[in-house]
């Protein structure tokens, strides 16, 4: 048989299964099943053997759409075999139709003659769940789950066996259409049902939701709308944000016990549980970040290990369940720690155009001070200490440094908070956001907006911020500082990489150019993004004032100008309209003409600026 005939008999079978799936047998059904998944297996042993990247990615793509089509199919089923009753079949049925994996043919329309035997009296399982956990081999809890999902967004069972609406109306239709990720989906829906009463339709007695947000919708219709618009990174932390709310809202949550707890010692060392509200938490975060950055005095000094690290201490270490955890949230970190370069991969050729004009020009310090290289750093990379000893190296000389009288250069806790002009005309319900991406939220922002040592930072439309008028070559002090205020962390749609982390990018022309520094001509990346702005694989555009990210074709076929919603930074369209001129006293800077005002707060002099402090 030749491949167009191949092609044109499956496609047949296929509009048979669909269109005629009623009057097939159902041991014609379950064949046509089988000979799929045989296809499906044969596709997949054929691509892995022809090593072509392009046959891999189709492949892969194809595949992912088989996991979202299996995973409504996974949870339509449950709930199919939970209403039809199939836990009360008799052992003759369980046996006959446990058929072997390998032989489709044995299946005979025999096997599905006549109504289904029901067994007289107790049945070999309780419920569908026992019955799922053991026919499929899965365990009782996800059995459980996915009935409970499909009750979510496929229906829920009445008092006369029907099917009616399932309980998260909104989710339910976008989890039919397959549009966003269905595993999100569901996750997003067990979530929300913890904020719901018990579910009586069951019962006969129906069951509103009342779990709604601060805009009056429901919390389900929010969520589809996010999980519609935005990407999965940033629509689980949305959700997230209106969940807690929610729950705070409505005394639903209590907060854990503030305080510094010790611990157990374990081989010799100590552990201590630290619990802060948020304003505490930035300081502590400050720390954390500038310990880890090597291109500060203060960061590169907490490389000296201060405490010897006994020898396979880690490894008891990791054995103890609370050092798992922060293990846990430190590994993205800690493993980017460059290492020694192995020689087959130094080039003899020289640097790409791109990549030198990024060394040189562009590559911008993430936070502190510009300083020359480290010519005394350690030989051996394997000997300096990783990041959470840095971290601790860093803690310990800020609680020595009132009696060491050490010329050591000491970490000096920093917090900068960013929040909207509107915000200041309610300042009940207003949110702050630390320069380390700590959440401020009201109580605790009133209180740092009364401190003189808090540096606040107020942004005007479209999130412009006024020149700084500091002119150099790096975005560094308070030109860094405002370009973060604005971005708030990396441009690129969807991207966590931590606020101090982030990169300056001349992205309107280059430094070697001609490019001027300034708010307006930078924007805020991660290295692994501002490498590929660099290397052409990403644009960056002017939008109204604010840098958007043009995504490749295959990433975004639509290609729309696009800003990271991760880290709440203010998009175009979202603020007042511009006016003709603005100029800042604080600043002493005049902004360009169409550029809205900024006002800085946190000041007694109006000419002095607030940014270029140190505030502890």
């Amino acid at each position: 048989m030749s491949t167009p005939h191949l092609i044109a008999s499956m496609r047949t079978a296929c509009s048979a299964a669909l269109h005629f799936g009623p009057q097939l047998s159902g041991a014609v059904l379950l064949r046509l099943g089988y000979l799929c998944l045989a296809l499906f297996t044969a596709v997949g042993k054929a691509v892995h053997q022809s090593g072509d990247p392009r046959l891999v990615l189709a492949q892969l793509q194809l595949v992912e759409r088989f996991s979202q089509q299996l995973h409504r199919d996974q949870l339509a089923g449950a709930l199919d075999a939970q209403a039809s009753g199939a836990h009360a079949l008799s052992r003759e049925s369980y046996a006959a139709l446990r058929l072997p994996e390998d032989d489709p043919h044995a299946i005979t329309d025999d096997l599905f003659a006549g109504p289904p035997p029901v067994v007289q009296g107790r049945s070999c399982y309780k419920n569908a769940e026992e019955l799922l956990a053991a026919w499929l081999g899965i365990a009782y809890f996800e059995a459980q789950r996915r009935i409970a999902d499909a009750h979510l967004l496929i229906g829920r069972r009445t008092p006369d066996g029907s099917i009616c609406a399932p309980r998260f109306t909104e989710l339910a239709k976008l989890y039919d259409q397959g549009t966003a990720s269905r595993h999100a989906i569901a996750s997003a829906a067990r979530r929300l049902e913890k904020l719901e009463p018990q579910d009586t339709t069951f019962e006969g007695t129906a069951t509103e939701l009342v779990a709604h947000g601060d805009d009056g919708r429901t919390l389900d219709e929010s969520a589809a709308q996010t999980l519609k618009d935005l990407g999965p990174m940033a629509a689980q932390k949305k959700i997230n944000s209106a969940i807690k709310t929610y729950k705070q809202t409505h005394g639903k949550q209590l907060p854990p016990k503030l305080g510094f707890f010790p611990g157990p010692v374990v081989n010799g060392v100590h552990f201590f549980s630290l619990r802060t509200n948020a304003t505490d938490a930035q300081l502590i975060q400050s720390v954390c970040s500038q310990s880890g950055n090597p291109r500060t005095e203060a960061g590169r000094a907490d490389r000296q290990a201060s405490q010897e690290q006994p020898e396979g201490a880690g490894e008891d270490i990791e054995q103890n369940d609370e050092a798992e955890v922060g293990t846990q949230q430190d590994s993205s970190s800690a493993s980017q720690e460059p290492g020694p370069v192995p020689e087959w991969l130094r080039s003899e050729q020289p640097m790409p155009p791109w990549a030198a004009e990024e060394s040189e020009d562009d590559a911008d310090e993430p936070d502190g001070e510009e300083h020359p290289p480290n010519t005394e750093a350690h030989d051996d990379p394997a000997a300096e200490p990783d990041q959470p000893l840095r971290r601790l190296n860093a803690f310990m000389a800020l609680l020595r440094a009132p009696y060491t009288g050490g010329k050591r250069k000491v970490i000096i806790p920093k917090c900068v908070v960013y929040l909207w002009h509107a915000d200041l005309q309610n300042l009940a319900d207003a949110h702050g956001m630390s320069s380390n991406g700590v959440e401020i939220p009201p109580g605790e922002l009133r209180q740092m907006l009364a401190r003189a040592n808090i540096i606040p930072v107020v942004l005007g439309g479209n999130s412009q911020v006024l020149d700084m008028g500091r002119r150099m070559r790096y975005h560094q002090g308070p030109i860094r500082e405002a370009i973060l205020a604005r971005d708030r962390g990396c441009i690129v749609p969807d991207c966590t990489a931590p606020p101090d982390q982030v990169e300056m990018d001349h992205y309107l022309k280059a430094w070697s150019d001609g490019g001027e520094t300034s708010v307006y001509s930078g924007a805020g990346m991660c290295t692994k993004d501002h490498h590929k702005r660099h290397a052409g694989q990403l644009k960056v555009l002017d939008v109204d004032g604010l840098p958007h990210v043009l995504l490749p074709e295959h990433q975004d076929p639509e290609q729309i100008p696009r800003r990271n919603t991760y880290w709440d930074a203010r998009q175009a369209g979202e603020s007042p309209a511009r006016t003709n001129s603005a100029t800042c006293d604080s600043c002493n800077g005049t902004a360009p003409t169409g550029a809205p005002k900024a006002h800085f707060l946190g000041s007694d002099d109006d000419n002095e600026d607030p940014l270029a402090s140190d505030g502890a």
